[in-house]
Formats: structure tokens, sequence, C-alpha cells
């Protein structure tokens, strides 16, 4: 959408000001010769139809440097084509189940990765850290359930197909995801993990700004880190400084399609 499109542009302009960038925006529509606004760092094309976007970035990219495509939505033909283009592939849809399904296909070509992943980043480091205690990792093959409270259920079905590959859960393991507001600074507010009565809970703290973690309460066992800058820009910008392939995504993007199909979403 317009809109979409905007707030990438506007996050892509902050990093032009710091960083060596080059922009190429398009915007889907129905023309096969729309206008382009170029400037220094950047050039727009708006409406172009998805049979000619692939073609539009092979002939205004520069070869010599590497490609990285942020895909904000749009036809899955377009996908298909600028994937073979993109050194990297960074997905950002409203409604990913149809993408993520789709770029299955582009792993093995395509370094791929969601910026919802980019998201969760502090979730997966604190939890990693709490299952680095003894008492926590001995707990760890007596997991019996994972509850998470989200406002973006679709990052939260990706945590929970992540913690599924990295523990290799059996397929006995509860999971449930409930709706929860939010305020846009994270995508989950609370997760609890059950192991056999040992609770590891992480959870945004009335502040918005900390998540805490913590093993039954205990508070020699708890942490508390910043939730860190959720804007499109950091977001965008720490993608941007990533090469290599993300094997612990694709495991937990293929765990989240799995999970989907197993409560019928």
């Amino acid at each position: 959408s317009p809109g979409r499109l905007a707030e990438a542009a506007d996050a892509l302009a902050q990093l032009e000001e710091v960083s060596g960038v080059r922009t190429i925006l398009i915007s889907e529509g129905e023309q096969s010769a729309p206008n382009a606004r170029v400037t220094e760092q950047s050039i727009a094309i708006a409406g172009l139809a998805p049979r000619y976007i692939d073609n539009a970035v092979a002939a205004l990219r520069l070869s010599s440097l590497p490609a990285l495509v942020w895909w904000r939505g749009g036809s899955l033909e377009a996908l298909d084509d600028v994937a073979k283009l993109a050194d990297r592939l960074v997905l950002d849809t409203e409604s990913p189940d149809e993408t993520w399904t789709h770029a299955q296909g582009f792993l093995e070509g395509t370094a791929v990765t969601d910026l919802r992943w980019t998201r969760l980043t502090r979730w997966r480091s604190l939890l990693a850290h709490l299952f680095d205690l003894p008492h926590v990792r001995e707990a760890a093959p007596r997991i019996q359930r994972l509850a998470i409270a989200a406002s973006d259920p679709y990052a939260a079905r990706l945590f929970a197909g992540w913690l599924r590959t990295a523990l290799r859960w059996p397929a006995s393991v509860a999971v449930s995801i409930t709706p929860a507001d939010g305020d846009g600074r994270s995508p989950l507010e609370r997760v609890q993990v059950d192991a056999d009565g040992t609770l590891v809970t992480l959870q945004v703290l009335p502040s918005r700004t900390c998540l805490q973690a913590s093993v039954d309460a205990d508070s020699a066992s708890s942490r508390i880190v910043p939730l860190g800058d959720s804007g499109l820009k950091a977001l965008i910008g720490e993608e941007l400084a990533v090469r290599t392939r993300d094997l612990a995504f694709e495991r937990a993007l293929a765990a989240a399609g799995a999970l989907a199909k197993e409560h019928n979403e």
C-alpha cells in the first residue's frame, strides 16, 4: 500500500544519511512505463505492473553491491522474480501466511528472513540465556506447555516454531497463543514455558521499555533487558548488516507453518 511504501521510504532515507545505501522503491500497479522520481541516493517508481518489476530492479541495481529486497507485500509473481535478484530477502507483510509458504522455495538460492524475526531478537536471546542456567537446562526435556500472549499472532507462531525446533520438542507439547493488546513496541506481551512445574516466564514490564525473564518467581534468576528500538529504521538497519543464511529462522519458519496447520489457522 502507499502508506507502507512511505514508511519504508522514510526509514531508508534516514539510513542513507549514515550509510552507503542505494534505494530502489517500487509500488505495484498496472503501468508498463510509469514516471520515476530520482534523487542522489534513491529511485522511486509508482504503479509498475508486476511483470516488469524484476526488469526495473535488474536495470537499476548496482551489480557491484549486495542486493537486499525488502518485501512489504505484492503479487507472488513479482516476489518470485525479484527473489532471484536478491542476495538477501527480508519479508515484512501484514498477513504473511501465503508469503511464508511461498518463501520456502527460495531458501536454497537466497538468504531469507522476516522483520518479525528481527523484532523477536531480544525475546529469543533472553530466553536462551535462561536455558543456560543448569536447573532450567535440566528441566528442558520435561517441557509440557508453552503459552504466549501476543499482539502479533504471526510473530508468536514464529517464536513457538523457534522453540520447538531449538529444543526439539515432541508434538505432545501443548502450544497456546492468545491475543493481547500492545502498543507496537513488542509483538509479544508474555511467554510462559512450563517444564513439569518449573515455570519460565518472559514479559514486558509496565514501563513498556523493558523485558523481564524469571524462573519460578526466583529473584536470583531474574533478568531485565531493554526492549530496544522497534522502529523500522533500526530493524531494517540491523538486517542490512547481515549477509549469511539464518538456519534457525528457516527451521522456525517451517515449524510455524506446521503449527498453523495443527491449530487450523
